[in-house]
């Protein structure tokens, strides 16, 4: 496995022969602790890492870019069809078992889910979990995906900020808040208002802030998710749900 700098792309970039080009990065990984040299695996993972990282960005930014259309063309009654048929077309076949499940498979399976897709900082998919009592809070610092997105735009990184748009008015889908990420409405969709159609509760709870950094909540009883989880994305609550401490939002 050759890694050589490339100047077209800033960064270092396999330069194998045509014939090994297709032999994956995962299998020079483990011949190279195969062969005890552990320095050497440690620069092929963090390849393999930023082979994971371009892709999984360009699909990103694709997807936020395409939203933005959407809601331009069709606008956001369009937007909330192409939501609902998206993300509809597999929700139940994907959550139900997992609805199912244990709060603490849920949370694993969450949490791996976030690792997928490389949050923290330097991209490794670490995601910071706290057991808060009767909830765990995951602390996205910055979310992989929509975070980065959004950090980059903001940081004047994107060569085409107008590709990818943000909500002019507050929706359910935009947990009743102006200027969302069109990418970033799909959290809403997924952990609340589609799990609270089909299940009766949040699946999670997020937090969305706007500089990239947001928050999950998994509660451990549903019971116990507030009121106003409910509220902000259209929908009533339980009738015995609690209501959020002045100030504890």
């Amino acid at each position: 496995m050759n890694l050589a700098p490339s100047d077209l792309l800033g960064r270092f970039l396999r330069q194998d022969a045509p014939e090994q080009l297709g032999i994956s990065t995962l299998t020079a990984i483990e011949e190279a602790i195969e062969s005890g040299d552990i320095e050497l695996a440690k620069t092929r993972l963090e390849y393999a890492r930023k082979e994971w990282e371009v892709v999984h960005d360009m699909y990103v930014k694709w997807a936020w870019s395409f939203f933005t259309y959407i809601d331009q063309t069709q606008g956001s009654e369009g937007l909330e069809r192409a939501f609902r048929a998206i993300l509809g077309s597999y929700y139940k076949d994907r959550y139900d078992k997992v609805m199912a499940a244990s709060p603490e498979t849920q949370l694993q399976l969450s949490v791996e889910g976030l690792r997928g897709h490389l949050m923290g900082t330097g991209r490794r998919g670490e995601v910071p979990v706290t057991d808060e009592g009767q909830r765990w809070k995951i602390s996205l610092e910055p979310c992989g995906s929509g975070g980065v997105a959004i950090q980059r735009l903001q940081s004047g990184q994107e060569k085409n900020p107008e590709l990818f748009g943000f909500d002019r008015e507050a929706h359910d889908w935009t947990w009743g808040k102006k200027d969302v990420c069109h990418y970033c409405g799909h959290c809403a969709f997924v952990n609340e208002i589609l799990a609270i159609e089909h299940y009766g509760h949040p699946m999670r709870v997020t937090e969305y802030t706007g500089d990239g950094n947001c928050t999950w909540y998994i509660y451990k009883d549903p019971k116990d998710i507030p009121a106003e989880y409910y509220e902000r994305v259209g929908k009533s609550a339980p009738a015995d749900a609690p209501r959020l401490l002045e100030g504890s939002a």
